[in-house]
């Protein structure tokens, strides 16, 4: 059962991934999660953390598959510095600096970013920027689905990508 947590950004949270008073989780497809992340933006609000997970569903074959390398997860802090935050990309990369390369890391910025709490502009860019990263990333998720599941052109009309959504 999901909890509501207090603040706007967990409640905006909450009303797209539970119903039934939290009896039920919801997974938004890329639609949902459009609207989510608009309302969010214009919520001029900051949380201790957003995480987002892609996954895509393929109903025909009853088969899934989670792309937990590309969950973005948006944490603030009271403060925070410049070495901080590559520190904190490195982590959530899993590797060392010395054997990242600039794309990986660039994109370890875009999916794993810090924002302070008193910074709701800073808050709302960085949520833009995993928007526009997601125009850009779902076409090549998706061709992974294809191969990893296997996927016939036939049953590629049976599946979705949805993502699992979780605030603090």
């Amino acid at each position: 059962m999901l909890e509501k947590s207090e603040g706007t950004i967990n409640e905006i949270v909450y009303e797209f991934t539970a119903y039934r008073n939290g009896k039920y989780i919801i997974y938004p497809t890329i639609s949902d999660l459009y609207l989510l992340l608009f309302k969010i933006i214009r919520s001029n609000a900051t949380t201790e953390y957003i995480r987002i997970n892609p996954f895509y569903i393929n109903e025909k074959v009853n088969l899934q598959r989670e792309f937990d390398e590309y969950m973005f997860y948006l944490e603030c802090r009271e403060q925070f510095t410049v070495q901080d935050e590559e520190l904190h990309i490195l982590e959530n990369l899993g590797r060392e600096a010395n054997t990242v390369t600039s794309e990986e890391f660039e994109t370890g910025k875009i999916l794993t970013p810090l924002c302070r709490y008193d910074d709701p502009k800073t808050y709302k860019s960085l949520l833009e920027g995993y928007r526009k990263f997601l125009n850009m990333m779902l076409p090549s998720l998706f061709e992974s689905a294809k191969v990893d599941l296997d996927l016939t052109e036939e049953d590629l009309a049976f599946g979705y990508f949805c993502f699992e959504i979780h605030s603090e």
